[in-house]
């Protein structure tokens, strides 16, 4: 199963979708398209028009793209993406469809379409640096997404922090770039900022390393290989758009390795 989302707005979003109906009887049928309710914890957030479908005794790909949905409860799509991106699994449900459905030798039925759908989530995005380019100024991170949904953020820019005392953080880099979240592994590149003591934002230079392997700037700043940081995202630049909330649910855990180190 796929499910890809880009173009997104204010309220909408465009998605495409591909997936397998199996379990589907010894009889072949068509369903004919139907509008239906897409619903997180008893709320509807928007509605999609499901294709027209031919079954056969072995089941039969279904697919539709770049189909514009509408969000109707902004609340509960932008729950929806927290769980999912957060949580194992979760299930969203199709509701309130009116199936058509035509059998062999003309016979014809009607009946209500509702149906749930158990989906993997993303389980917090894993992420590890996998390389830093310091003539660049870039670091290439290896994510993996566990779930079925794939999603365009556009630009993007995430902070690496620090946790400190009641609940407080501190920001060592800024990283900036395209992301989307592909389906399985997948890497992104990112153009590093580091953050000095001063807290003002800097492009990464690079500083002299002492024989410990450390720079003065990264000893100061208590930068440890061995410490877990937070890749975090701050925002996008889709000024008004439901993925600025939507980035701020990835939050995880990053081990710095000592070439990212390096960088200041």
């Amino acid at each position: 199963m796929l499910v890809r989302i880009m173009e997104c707005t204010a309220d909408s979003f465009n998605i495409s979708v591909e997936y397998q109906v199996t379990a589907t009887g010894p009889v072949g049928s068509v369903v004919d398209t139907m509008l239906v309710d897409l619903v997180y914890l008893d709320r509807p957030f928007g509605k999609v028009q499901l294709p027209r479908v031919k079954t056969r005794f072995n089941g039969t790909h279904v697919h539709f793209y770049d189909q514009t949905i509408d969000v109707t409860d902004m609340s509960i799509w932008l729950q929806l993406l927290s769980d999912l991106t957060q949580h194992e699994k979760l299930v969203y449900q199709l509701r309130n469809g009116e199936a058509y459905l035509k059998g062999p030798f003309g016979t014809t039925a009607q009946c209500g379409y509702n149906k749930d759908i158990h989906v993997l989530g993303m389980n917090g995005l894993p992420v590890l640096i996998k390389d830093v380019d310091r003539e660049a100024g870039k670091v290439t991170l290896t994510m993996r997404n566990l779930s079925t949904f794939e999603l365009d953020y556009g630009p993007t820019v995430f902070d690496i922090q620090e946790d400190g005392e009641k609940g407080q953080w501190r920001t060592i880099a800024r990283l900036k770039g395209d992301f989307f979240t592909k389906r399985g592994e997948f890497h992104v590149s990112l153009e590093v900022e580091t953050v000095p003591l001063d807290g003002e934002i800097d492009h990464c230079q690079g500083g002299g390393v002492h024989e410990s392997g450390i720079s003065p700037a990264a000893k100061k700043l208590g930068l440890d290989a061995e410490k877990t940081y937070h890749f975090q995202g701050i925002e996008t630049d889709k000024e008004g758009a439901w993925t600025n909330e939507a980035i701020k649910f990835i939050r995880s855990p990053i081990l710095l390795t000592e070439s990212f180190i390096s960088l200041y």
